[in-house]
């Protein structure tokens, strides 16, 4: 069921982005595979890639899935405005770089995670508990928290010696360092209201620190 859960996941996001990915659409179902580690395909071999290089494609592709998964979530229970766009934004960048990210593993002969490992299933278990602004401020720290990773994790791919994740790394750096910026002025402006509100009582503690 989990499997399946994230392949129509990985499909809802990518219905909205541009028509012209159409054809892309067709070929994600030979690139999930039925755990949350790497695989191969075919004939393919990945032994000419590093373990770093490996390990990037599949801490990437759970990551982009957690942006999905965790978007439409807050597209579905948000009621702030503001959250609701940055849900959207997280949605359709996402989608557009899985898709990037599927070719990239694709052509090294390798399937991307089809399950969430236990920590990200951890975390989405832990925000189903939030609700309204409880919610908001849970998601945000949550992105905010996130994108100081996954930068970390992507300026080091961008050093690899395999050109094709090199690029993706490079490419995609910069669009992460604004999901990071936005998701921490909102944070910062959704704690900033509930401490102004009187009800800095909240068991969610802002432990993100800012990207090095």
């Amino acid at each position: 069921m989990k499997n399946n859960h994230l392949f129509s996941l990985l499909i809802a996001g990518v219905c909205l982005c541009s028509a012209c990915q159409n054809a892309d659409k067709k070929e994600l179902t030979s690139t999930l595979a039925s755990d949350s580690t790497l695989d191969t395909i075919g004939t393919s071999s990945r032994s000419d890639l590093e373990d770093d290089e490996t390990g990037f494609i599949q801490q990437a592709a759970v990551g982009g899935l957690m942006e999905l998964e965790t978007g439409n979530r807050a597209l579905q229970k948000s009621k702030n405005a503001e959250v609701k766009k940055f849900a959207q934004m997280m949605v359709t960048d996402h989608s557009k770089a899985n898709l990037e990210l599927q070719k990239v593993a694709t052509n090294k002969g390798l399937q991307l995670p089809g399950t969430f490992p236990a920590e990200q299933q951890k975390q989405l278990d832990a925000l189903s508990e939030f609700s309204d602004k409880g919610f908001d401020r849970q998601y945000m720290q949550m992105m905010e928290s996130d994108h100081i990773k996954m930068l970390a994790l992507f300026r080091k791919a961008a050093n690899f010696k395999d050109p094709d994740i090199k690029a993706f790394a490079v490419k995609t750096i910069p669009i992460l360092e604004g999901h990071y910026n936005h998701a921490k002025t909102l944070n910062t402006a959704l704690h900033a209201e509930r401490v102004n509100n009187g009800d800095d009582n909240s068991n969610v503690e802002r432990d993100a620190k800012k990207p090095q």
